[in-house]
């Protein structure tokens, strides 16, 4: 009888283990998420109008084996006290830009460069001196509300703003321990 008991009970394990797995592997839907970026950058778009926008690059996952679809993603960047929303995303992947209007994110990762935009005919935007937040987020299929995936802080510097208030390219890479972030200002092509 002990014998019956303990193979009923090796099959049960069996079936929760194969129920579990199904599960995990299958249906689970997981979440969307985004490595931190490295490098980020303040920059302007150089067809006309000039319009500014933030570029950076990281990998997206899902941390199920079914992976997550991306409807759209957008920046908000936050300053003393406003916010700004930079609703046009483009990822390049390669030397290819595509306006984001779906993307496939599975579980091995997408590694693209994303570039936000303000929205078409934009009012100007200028980058000042002080502390800045930015908030990425995604709208995935399925979801109403964007989820947050990243978010990071940076400080431009007087002589930092005065390079972006001509147009110019502030870089921001991450230091080694993966906690702050170094300015490198570039000049823009026509004040060099």
């Amino acid at each position: 009888m002990s014998l019956a008991i303990m193979s009923l009970a090796i099959s049960v394990i069996s079936i929760c283990i194969s129920i579990l797995t199904v599960w995990l592997t299958l249906f689970r839907r997981g979440r969307l998420a985004m490595t931190k970026p490295a490098a980020l950058s303040f920059e302007f778009e150089n067809a006309p109008p000039m319009s500014a926008k933030i570029v950076l690059r990281a990998l997206l996952y899902s941390t199920a084996v079914r992976g997550q679809i991306v409807e759209g993603m957008f920046a908000k960047l936050k300053h003393k006290d406003s916010s700004q929303t930079f609703c046009l995303w483009i990822y390049f992947e390669g030397k290819q830009p595509a306006v984001g209007s779906g993307l496939y994110v599975g579980q091995t990762g997408v590694a693209v460069d994303h570039h936000f935009l303000l929205s078409v005919n934009p009012p100007p935007y200028e980058f000042t001196s002080g502390a800045y937040e930015i908030e990425i987020f995604a709208r995935l299929v399925g979801k109403l509300q964007p989820v947050k995936l990243s978010s990071a802080s940076v400080s431009v510097a007087d002589e930092d703003a005065l390079v972006l208030s001509r147009r110019g390219r502030l870089l921001f890479e991450i230091n080694p321990d993966g906690q702050d972030y170094v300015a490198h200002a570039e000049a823009s092509q026509s004040h060099r």
